[in-house]
């Protein structure tokens, strides 16, 4: 078995850089945005300013909201079919673990024929080859996000002037 990955990842790091997330260049004019099923995501604010930058940028979006921990292939085959019933050109990941980990495998399969299980290596997959690309895929970690919270709160403490 061969295998060749190149996976460019573009991060805006630190306090107030999502606000500049609609200035980036979109890889596409539809985005799903993927979600956990739980609350944190809409109650912070996280999904509203991700949706507003999005609509800045001139992106259209739908949301997909059915991840839950450790998620199952029956969501993330959902998920893929939602994309691509719904035209999407890429996906956002924005959560945690479990909904980054869908995120990549609903883009990965999103236009692919078949059951997921033909493309996963291993005793009980088929590891067939991927037939069509893969939709592009970006996440917004929620680590990131508390992160760079964490440090404008540490240098405001501080004064420091950067």
């Amino acid at each position: 078995m061969t295998y060749n990955f190149f996976n460019p990842t573009r991060v805006l790091f630190g306090a107030g850089q999502l606000e500049n997330l609609h200035t980036q260049e979109m890889p596409g004019r539809k985005a799903m945005v993927v979600i956990s099923n739980g609350k944190s995501t809409r109650e912070s604010g996280a999904l509203d300013r991700v949706m507003e930058q999005m609509d800045k940028a001139g992106v259209e979006t739908i949301l997909f909201d059915k991840v839950g921990a450790n998620p199952l292939k029956a969501i993330v085959e959902e998920g893929g079919r939602f994309a691509k019933k719904n035209g999407c050109d890429f996906v956002v990941a924005l959560g945690g673990g479990s909904v980054m980990d869908a995120a990549k495998i609903m883009a990965m399969y999103a236009l692919q024929p078949g059951d997921l299980w033909d493309y996963v290596p291993g005793a009980t997959g088929k590891m067939h080859p991927l037939v069509n690309p893969v939709l592009h895929k970006h996440c917004c970690d929620d680590r990131f996000v508390r992160m760079a919270q964490a440090l404008e709160k540490r240098m405001l403490r501080s004064q420091w002037i950067l």
